[in-house]
């Protein structure tokens, strides 16, 4: 499965919004290869960080993912707006 970044985050906060939140990570959870495109074009908010902590720890060690930025992996830290 592919997914720009943006634009999950903002199908997460629309299915938690009508109910459809948990089969979403459920769904992305299964998947054997999540692609997450377009990471780090703007720091994450709280519920971002969130998201991205559920859907990391779902698949860790389970599944693929392959995450792509422009942003050099030094300064990931820095998106993600929370040093641990």
């Amino acid at each position: 499965a592919y997914h720009r970044v943006p634009r999950l985050f903002a199908s997460l906060a629309l299915a938690r919004g009508d109910g459809r939140y948990a089969k979403l990570l459920k769904s992305l959870a299964k998947t054997d290869l999540l692609i997450l495109d377009d990471w780090g074009p703007e720091k994450l908010s709280d519920e971002q960080r969130r998201d991205l902590l559920e859907i990391v720890e779902d698949r860790y060690e389970q599944r693929s993912t392959i995450v792509t930025s422009q942003i050099p992996v030094d300064h990931w830290y820095d998106m993600i707006g929370n040093p641990t």
